[in-house]
């Protein structure tokens, strides 16, 4: 299995003086000192061997540089994107550096052709072995750019996949991407994410079904849409109000359409009334219907606008006061894992007494030229500590900054949530009133279920 990757190097004859004068003073986004890094010596050897695995393709190791630069020179193409640095990589254990290297140089031919020239270097250094192309963006042939865009990683991609299957290597069919980092660390501590929240709702539905219809239904009351009919590559996933599906299979195995079918025919009749008692013990929100909601309209009267509006929120969420109601729509569900964020909110604006957006803009233009006001101040005071003799005097200074800093941090932390307040306003205000739709069970009478009953279901 190998894993590839492709992005720009950008620099400057004038950088590449530099960094040759002074090798300290290196960036991956040189042309040379990207070539420098992938012939290192330390990375392309093995521990207990001599021999280095760099080679020139369309030129020569050895002088790749200078002739990469010449081709530049020649057509009078040396800004921009001067290289492109691939990368290619495999399991431990999958090849070994000779069979890697090998690769990489079949990769780099069939990727570049006979047009550019390139650098291929495998890396010994790590836990896995893995390539590195270091392509000249100018054709020696004709002096044209090479054309960097989302084709040439798919392409790239595609030609390692190939190579691989050649020499009787494993490929992914279904690659899922890169997971957000926040999102992947949210996952992982089980924070209610969209993935989450799906792979909660399917399996209650397979629990609680013996066949498909079934398992229609209920993902559909619980605010879900499985689209899988022929026209269509990959089942998906997505919610009533969402128009963006997900792909069944970036789940996860058990989440693919064939092993929901397998899981589903695999249910018996007593195994159903079980697993319904044992949500219905847990209060499960997709088991229980709640009654509308019922805002105490004579406490909100004094409130109004956005700061009753993100009140209104945190009570839906079941975060003011705690435990009151439970949300029932995937949106309102997944928000909650920012409900510290929506609370932060609106503590500041019952702290600075914002109701309205428009206050909420003042205060914002407020805190703006607030900032810049001790900003100044404390510029004033830095220098003057750089002139002080005086060990007292020194002290009082320090003191005075300290200070100030300590404002200025504050200002910045509430202008901050602020603006995260206005972003949010208009997704608060969708989100209510999915959540209100979803209390009255409006979200099954909605507006074109007939047209998505013959488009997503067989």
């Amino acid at each position: 299995m190998a894993t590839t990757k492709i992005w720009p190097v950008k620099g400057t004859l004038k950088r590449l003086v530099d960094y040759a004068s002074n090798p300290e003073k290196t960036t991956e986004d040189d042309l040379e000192a990207v070539i420098m890094y992938a012939m290192n010596g330390e990375k392309t050897a093995g521990t207990n061997e001599k021999a280095c695995y760099v080679t020139g393709v369309n030129c020569f190791a050895e002088t790749a540089l200078d002739e990469m630069l010449s081709t530049q020179r020649h057509f009078g193409k040396t800004g921009g994107n001067v290289a492109y640095h691939c990368y290619q990589s495999f399991k431990p254990g999958e090849v070994t550096p000779e069979q890697c290297h090998t690769l990489g140089v079949e990769l780099a031919r069939r990727m570049f052709g006979d047009e550019y020239q390139v650098l291929v270097a495998t890396h010994l250094d790590k836990g896995h072995l893995h390539n590195h192309l270091v392509c000249c963006s100018v054709s020696f042939i004709d002096g044209k750019k090479f054309n960097d865009n989302k084709a040439a990683y798919t392409k790239l991609r595609r030609l390692s996949d190939e190579i691989c299957i050649e020499n009787g290597l494993f490929v992914i069919e279904k690659p899922l991407g890169k997971t957000p980092r926040q999102l992947h660390f949210a996952e992982k501590n089980g924070e209610p994410t969209k993935y989450n929240l799906m792979r909660d709702e399917i399996d209650n539905a397979i629990s609680l079904s013996t066949n498909m219809p079934t398992f229609m239904n209920l993902m559909r009351q619980k605010g879900y849409i499985i689209a899988y009919n022929e026209s269509r590559k990959y089942p998906t996933i997505r919610s009533i109000h969402s128009k963006k599906p997900t792909r069944l299979f970036q789940l996860g195995e058990e989440y693919e359409l064939d092993r929901i079918e397998q899981r589903v025919y695999e249910n018996s009749l007593e195994t159903i009334a079980h697993n319904r008692e044992k949500l219905i013990a847990r209060n499960n929100p997709s088991l229980v219907r709640y009654a509308p909601v019922k805002v105490h309209r004579n406490k909100l009267r004094k409130i109004s606008g956005i700061y009753a509006q993100y009140l209104h929120y945190l009570y839906l969420m079941g975060y003011r006061p705690k435990k009151k109601h439970k949300p029932l729509s995937p949106e309102m569900r997944e928000a909650c894992r920012m409900c510290d964020k929506y609370s932060a909110c609106a503590q500041l604006m019952a702290k600075h007494h914002l109701h309205t957006e428009t206050d909420v803009k003042k205060f914002i233009s407020d805190s703006k030229q607030r900032v810049d006001v001790l900003s100044r101040e404390r510029n004033v005071i830095k220098n003057r500590l750089r002139r002080e003799k005086d060990p007292s005097r020194i002290d009082e200074l320090k003191t005075e900054r300290n200070l100030l800093t300590e404002e200025i941090s504050v200002l910045r932390k509430e202008k901050k949530t602020a603006d995260f307040t206005l972003e949010r306003s208009e997704k608060v205000r969708e989100d209510i009133k999915i959540e209100r739709e979803y209390c009255r069970g409006d979200h099954m009478k909605q507006r074109g279920r007939q047209r998505d009953d013959r488009d997503h279901e067989r």
